[in-house]
């Protein structure tokens, strides 16, 4: 892993070190460790042929004093030999006491973490990987991310995918899968056919709240353990380390292979377990932002990691480009952003542009608890600091989300609900929250990470059942469908990047579950069987991401389509039409929404001359990127609803089409009565 270092402004205790070796570094003929701990009197390294005491054959090879670099703090020690496969922990000895620890520059373990482990990594690639590529976007809004979790993405029956690889990074190989007994595709299969771009995976290094051995625990896995090393209950074989790794390259190379890029959920704000992490055990006190002895805890989880300080500043970028370069990923969605620094975020934004500006960088501009930050409010990464970083650093807007569906756990009403209160968040919302005129805490729309539901709290299904005080998890009732489809447009219509979680473009429920960290895998798992209960529905949303696809304004990334959009509403009804530049392409779009429980007229209103002849996209029940019929002035917008229209004259051009004149038709009508 290629090393950099970065010099807070911060007044450091310690020596830092610059070099680009921490960890391991590996040659068939000798292996070099090297670690930094500074405050450290005394370092041992151990080697061992397993990756804990219980399995077979289980013994230590050696012990080894490891030298101190005083200058650097870094501890180093050469031993002879192929190293590959073999497992290793450092005792370290501090005032803190002695301790046994993996290392922190981790890139292989054994099962639950216990060990490090040494390893070829050339050994682990997949047949092929050398001609694997990143797929990226030309633009941040050019993405269209689908956030899924590894374990619920197969671990249904429903799936179609073979027993051994549900659950696990391997389900994602599997091609052409199909709910059993039917044509119906699921998995990899289903995500080509909706169209989406990109896969948000919730955690995926390895993290402690599951056992690896028994494999039964679930969790969402926020609870990081070794940054570096892919999770080992999504292996088929948690015991040996180089089996995560390389089974993790064929998921990559799979989703690569189907042109799906993917976005790692990255959780650097803090640690699973404060005292026996091994940055603790390693340089205890430094790695944490702390207060009068006592661990602060903006994360909400014990403790927060001090990004501001120039050691635990460089893990996080040099990790991250670890991902990248060895693993090809595509994009990091960073976990409670707001506990990090604005300098740092920045920093990694610039090292990632020196492999390609195009990977995706963005994250949630809150902390759980702020009061516990360590940092000045004007130093995090929230909303509020949003100009002072990169414009390819987005954020999600919780704005729109609850402009949409109104609170996200509670019974009360957004604009799909029919709330009218909430038009405004919508439409700075659907403005990319670039807009001067209805707010613009973004610098462009692809800083707006527009969505409506996540892996927190309710899914979107059930928060509209539960704001309906409705119960039943499975009804097809019309008007709750309706409220689906009016969110899942104005995501997807809006100028910021989209953002769905995986199931919500089929009713995906948890049964009413708001916290399904730890439920088990039958509130979770996704059921792929709703795909065919919620055909319509699902239909609905490929049409969406079709006229996504094909209107290049709805994916600008600069201010040129705020300013080209014209918006008309009166807290019920929304008006947006959107001019269009772009050659071959639809020349002018209008977006008609319609959250009351009575159909209605627009009046179109702009600063352009409007056409006078449209096309219809999507209506109540259908979206396409093809043209329903031609609208009508007396049309009706149906309630609970959005219509999509685009000028007729341009989409005849593009597709072909030429009209026939009235005295032609004429002509035609005489021609044929005197045949």
């Amino acid at each position: 892993m290629a090393t950099t270092a970065f010099y807070s402004n911060k007044k450091e205790l310690y020596p830092t070190y610059d070099g680009c070796d921490l960890g391991f570094t590996f040659t068939p003929e000798s292996t070099t460790f090297k670690v930094w701990a500074p405050s450290a009197e005394q370092v041992l390294l151990k080697l061992y042929t397993t990756g804990s005491f219980h399995e077979a054959g289980a013994q230590v090879m050696g012990i080894k004093q490891m030298l101190l670099d005083g200058r650097t703090g870094v501890w180093s020690a050469t031993v002879e030999g192929n190293l590959n496969k073999i497992y290793y922990t450092y005792v370290i000895k501090t005032e803190k006491g002695t301790h046994e620890t993996q290392d922190v520059y981790s890139k292989a373990v054994g099962v639950n973490s216990l060990r490090s482990m040494v390893v070829d990594l050339s050994s682990t690639d997949p047949e092929g990987w050398e001609n694997d590529r990143h797929v990226l976007p030309d633009k941040p809004n050019d993405a269209i991310v689908w956030e899924i979790h590894v374990r619920d993405f197969s671990s249904s029956d429903s799936s179609g995918v073979s027993k051994n690889h549900r659950g696990k990074f391997l389900a994602f190989t599997e091609k052409n899968t199909v709910i059993p007994f039917t044509s119906y595709p699921t998995c990899l299969n289903y995500l080509k056919e909706l169209g989406v771009t990109h896969v948000q995976l919730n955690p995926v290094f390895d993290f402690g709240s599951v056992n690896e051995i028994t494999g039964v625990d679930y969790n969402w896995g926020y609870d990081p353990v070794n940054y570096n090393v892919p999770e080992g209950s999504y292996s088929t074989d948690p015991y040996h380390g180089e089996v995560r790794i390389r089974e993790f390259k064929e998921m990559i190379k799979s989703l690569h292979e189907e042109g799906i890029g993917v976005i790692m959920d990255v959780v650097y704000n803090h640690v699973y377990e404060t005292a026996t992490s091994p940055f603790e055990l390693t340089v205890p006190g430094y790695y944490f932002r702390m207060q009068n002895g006592r661990f602060l805890n903006s994360s909400g989880c014990g403790n927060v990691t001090a990004s501001d300080k120039t050691m635990f500043r460089n893990f996080m970028v040099n990790s991250l480009k670890y991902w990248v370069e060895e693993y090809h990923i595509d994009g990091f969605r960073f976990d409670l952003m707001a506990c990090h620094d604005i300098e740092t975020m920045n920093i990694i934004r610039e090292e990632l542009d020196k492999t390609d500006k195009r990977i995706l960088m963005y994250g949630e501009p809150w902390t759980a608890n702020d009061g516990e930050n360590g940092i000045s409010g004007e130093d995090c990464c929230n909303k509020t600091n949003a100009k002072k970083l990169s414009n390819r650093i987005g954020m999600f807007n919780d704005d729109m989300r609850h402009g949409i569906k109104g609170g996200s756990d509670d019974d009360t009403k957004g604009y799909i609900q029919g709330a009218g209160h909430s038009a405004y968040n919508v439409i700075a919302g659907m403005m990319g929250a670039a807009s001067v005129t209805f707010g613009n805490w973004a610098n462009e729309p692809s800083q707006c990470i527009t969505y409506d539901s996540a892996h927190d709290n309710l899914t979107l299904w059930d928060k509209i059942l539960k704001s309906n005080w409705c119960s039943d998890f499975d009804t097809t009732d019309h008007l709750y469908i309706k409220q689906n489809a009016l969110a899942g447009a104005m995501v997807m219509l809006s100028l910021g990047v989209p953002f769905m979680l995986a199931g919500e473009e089929f009713c995906r429920t948890k049964h009413g579950d708001h916290n399904s960290y730890k439920s088990p895998d039958a509130v979770n798992s996704i059921n792929w069987t709703r795909t065919i209960r919620y055909r319509e529905l699902n239909d609905y949303y490929k049409g969406l991401i079709k006229i996504r696809k094909a209107f290049s304004p709805l994916r600008d990334n600069t201010t040129k389509a705020v300013n080209d959009s014209y918006i008309v509403y009166n807290g019920q009804i929304i008006s947006l039409t959107i001019k269009n530049d772009t050659e071959g392409e639809w020349k002018m779009m209008s977006i008609i929404l319609n959250n009351t429980e009575n159909a209605c007229q627009v009046e179109f209103k702009s600063q352009y001359d409007l056409p006078k002849r449209w096309y219809i996209l999507a209506d109540a029940s259908t979206a396409s990127d093809k043209a329903i019929t031609e609208f009508d002035k007396d049309d009706l917008i149906p309630p609970r609803s959005v219509m999509v229209l685009v000028d007729l004259e341009s989409y005849n051009k593009i597709n072909g089409i030429v009209e026939k004149k009235i005295e032609d038709t004429v002509e035609e009508k005489a021609y044929s009565a005197k045949e």
